[in-house]
């Protein structure tokens, strides 16, 4: 009876699919012989919604999913000819690196749109359905973890469909959406704005910060804690230029978790021996909150730029292999792919680790003039980073130097995460970077500069045919 619990319950999230299909068809599902999900118990098998991943360990699948299509929005990627047929890349991902008007066609769903926004329908039927349950305090901590996953949507949904947060323009930035309650029919959606965007986000993580689990660790790592709460919302404040605020989040999150590793004791890489193998998420201390990065970049190569940043010793190097070393036709065999850290049976999270959280608190204390503070963030860091021998400790006291330092920490320490992008938003809009990037593949140049639109993502076709109230992201 448990299991068929659990897979009816299952199957009530397969069908609660947002945006992504004409309001209409709901009308035809009929809920025969469902279980609806009623007690604290149901809606933890909703949180959780765990199988067996790679290698038998468990890990969340309703809520894992993270952005795939930014990773070639950035100037840390960069594809050709062979190597975008030797790898796993679609049209779709192409299309992204070379910044086209429209990614998907009028018949095609986008991804990381359906994902997201399916995160947030099932994050309202678990909020909504405990409204109905006696308070108390595991009932709390599920709506904590609730809100935690539809704040993460959220965050990320106003950061690749919507220009960065600028205080002066924010409320009337067209954002994204919200979905509220759990409607079918009848839904309005009308872009936000970014602010309300963030406001909604502020507020479920501020809650969060008051209900869950100080710490989660194990298999159980995907759920959200009180430590992840923090650091979500040292992450938000961040990118919020909010740096006082973020600063006190982050401490909140370090005070909780802090452990970092010595990656000089990372396993080598079965498939590619002499490099290192991403710890497994179940081990790895430095995981705060488990989101699932997965292959996200298997045999894409590393720009010439980004290889450059890494210093003699650094560990973080060999990340990366050739395409002989794995047996691709290559013109160019020594071509560089990232590899080692998506290789194996090991899986990378791609929501938020201490490392980020060092960085967070370095770039606060540098943006805030705190020197010897962010000094000594980088080095906690960066000794857990390079070959005993090499390691030699920072101390960078001028201002403008320091940042950039740890804009480029930032850079090396999360390379295989989704997030480059963001930030290139973030340095341009608040910093004047004037980060632009220029693309040449197969005689096809593409040039965007750093005030270009199109660092924002167009909106799927089919979203906007099926709902005309949905506004298009301005292209140039």
């Amino acid at each position: 009876m448990k299991n068929f619990k659990y897979y009816s319950i299952l199957f009530i999230i397969s069908i609660l699919t947002v945006v992504s299909c004409d309001r209409e068809e709901f009308l035809d599902i009929q809920p025969v012989g469902r279980i609806i999900p009623a007690t604290l118990d149901d809606y933890r098998l909703m949180l959780d919604n765990v199988r067996s991943g790679f290698g038998g360990n468990a890990k969340t699948t309703g809520f894992s999913n993270k952005h795939s299509l930014s990773r070639f929005l950035s100037d840390n990627v960069k594809l050709n000819v062979e190597i975008f047929n030797s790898a796993f890349n679609s049209q779709n991902d192409l299309r992204a690196y070379l910044f086209d008007d429209a990614i998907y066609a009028p018949i095609e769903n986008d991804t990381d749109w359906d994902n997201y926004y399916q995160h947030i329908y099932v994050s309202n039927i678990i909020a909504e359905g405990l409204d109905e349950i006696e308070d108390s305090a595991k009932k709390r901590a599920l709506e904590g973890e609730a809100r935690m996953h539809r704040a993460f949507a959220y965050f990320n949904l106003v950061n690749l469909y919507a220009p960065h947060y600028n205080s002066n323009t924010a409320s009337t930035d067209l954002g994204v959406p919200i979905r509220e309650g759990v409607e079918l029919t009848g839904i309005d959606l009308t872009r936000a704005t970014v602010q309300e965007v963030y406001d909604l986000i502020l507020e479920d993580v501020l809650f969060a910060t008051t209900s869950l689990e100080d710490t989660q660790s194990g298999a159980l790592v995907f759920r959200p804690s009180k430590a992840a709460a923090f650091s979500l919302l040292a992450r938000v404040y961040l990118y919020q230029a909010n740096y006082t605020d973020a600063l006190t989040a982050v401490n909140n999150a370090l005070a909780l978790q802090s452990t970092l590793r010595d990656i000089n004791n990372d396993p080598i890489n079965p498939f590619a021996p002499g490099l290192r193998s991403f710890q497994d998420f179940t081990i790895d201390p430095e995981v705060v909150w488990f989101k699932d990065g997965g292959w996200a970049f298997a045999l894409n190569s590393p720009t010439d730029e980004l290889i450059n940043l890494y210093e003699n010793g650094d560990v973080r190097r060999e990340w990366y292999t050739t395409m002989a070393n794995h047996g691709f036709i290559q013109s160019d065999s020594n071509e560089l792919v990232y590899a080692a850290r998506y290789f194996g049976f090991n899986t990378s999270s791609d929501a938020i680790s201490t490392a980020e959280l060092y960085l967070i608190r370095a770039e606060c204390y540098a943006r805030l003039g705190n020197i010897t503070e962010a000094n000594d963030d980088l080095n906690t860091l960066r000794i857990n980073r390079f070959t005993p021998a090499t390691y030699t400790a920072i101390n960078i006291t001028d201002a403008a130097a320091l940042l950039q330092f740890v804009k480029d920490e930032r850079r090396r320490e999360m390379t295989m995460t989704a997030d480059r992008l963001f930030d290139i938003k973030r340095y341009n809009l608040l910093d004047n970077d004037g980060i632009s990037i220029n693309r040449d593949y197969n005689g096809q140049t593409v040039t965007v500069a750093a005030n270009s639109n199109n660092w924002v993502l167009p909106i799927g076709q089919k979203y906007i045919l099926l709902n005309p109230e949905i506004e298009q992201n301005p292209r140039d």
